[in-house]
């Protein structure tokens, strides 16, 4: 079986858009990279139920550690990455838009709930563990979305609020981050821009006078909310993606390492090389060796 990775960068796209729910199963036997997913934010409440292996989740600058029967909840507009993972990790993977939840008419539970956990008043557990009943809502979720039978919408739409209630009722934590996050929503803005521009752009040489063109801020701030928002210097981030696509093209082209190095952005072979341990503990050949083993 030809085996081809490809770069997993989760985009919030729901395959239907009428229901504003993603739910799919992963293995990551066929991610080659150190992290399943870039940094970023969304909206959409996030679950990872994992069922095998171990996950890095980096959620708001923290990591949390993931094993069979845990779940990941990222909340509403938290920035969150996956540093690392076991390649015998399996996963599902749950995304449903707030506006699910919500009503035209004006109630309590949006007041109550829905609202605050929005606006980062209250937040959910980053990490669950022993909740079997969770655990398998979620996969409930996943057969009901995947299934679509007659009404399934219904069935869907059902299982998420008792998803949600339990969250609520067994799994809601003080949100230190908040008021502090009250002054996020205009940073993270820029941020996620600046994340978009280095992952259109980052073949070419990304200049700190570039982004203040993009994001319209002195460079000094540019650097400061970055760090804060990510916990990563610019060039730091800047050289996890390039590394990411050359992990890509050493999968799937014979371009030669020199090649590969100069067509993400690197412009020097050494220096390349260097990162590209660094982040990755392995050589550029070794990759290209394993995989191309394993096809």
């Amino acid at each position: 079986m030809n085996k081809k990775p490809i770069l997993y960068q989760e985009r919030v796209k729901m395959p239907n858009e009428t229901i504003g729910v993603n739910c799919f199963f992963y293995d990551c036997a066929y991610a080659p990279y150190v992290g399943l997913f870039p940094l970023h934010w969304h909206e959409c409440l996030e679950i990872i139920a994992v069922q095998d292996g171990y996950l890095e989740v980096e959620i708001e600058n923290k990591k949390y550690h993931y094993g069979a029967g845990d779940l990941a909840v990222i909340n509403p507009n938290y920035l969150h990455s996956s540093p690392q993972f076991a390649p015998e990790t399996k996963l599902y993977c749950l995304m449903a838009e707030m506006d699910l939840f919500r009503s035209r008419y004006v109630e309590t539970v949006e007041e109550n709930f829905i609202n605050p956990l929005v606006e980062g008043k209250i937040a959910f557990q980053p990490k669950i563990s022993g909740d079997d009943a969770l655990n398998e809502l979620v996969r409930k979720c996943f057969r009901s979305f995947n299934g679509e039978e007659h009404g399934f919408q219904l069935m869907l739409k059902s299982l998420l609020f008792e998803l949600i209630y339990r969250l609520f009722r067994d799994h809601v934590q003080e949100n230190h981050l908040y008021p502090k996050k009250r002054f996020v929503p205009l940073a993270r803005e820029r941020v996620n821009t600046i994340l978009n521009y280095v992952d259109e752009h980052y073949a070419e040489k990304i200049r700190l006078e570039d982004l203040v063109d993009v994001v319209h801020i002195n460079k000094y701030y540019i650097c400061k909310i970055f760090q804060q928002c990510t916990g990563k210097t610019l060039l730091n981030y800047v050289n996890i993606v390039r590394v990411q696509k050359a992990v890509e093209k050493l999968i799937a082209t014979n371009d030669s390492v020199t090649q590969i190095a100069f067509a993400v952005g690197f412009q020097d072979i050494n220096y390349f090389s260097r990162i590209f341990k660094s982040i990755m503990n392995v050589s550029p050949t070794d990759i290209r060796r394993k995989y191309r083993k394993e096809d």
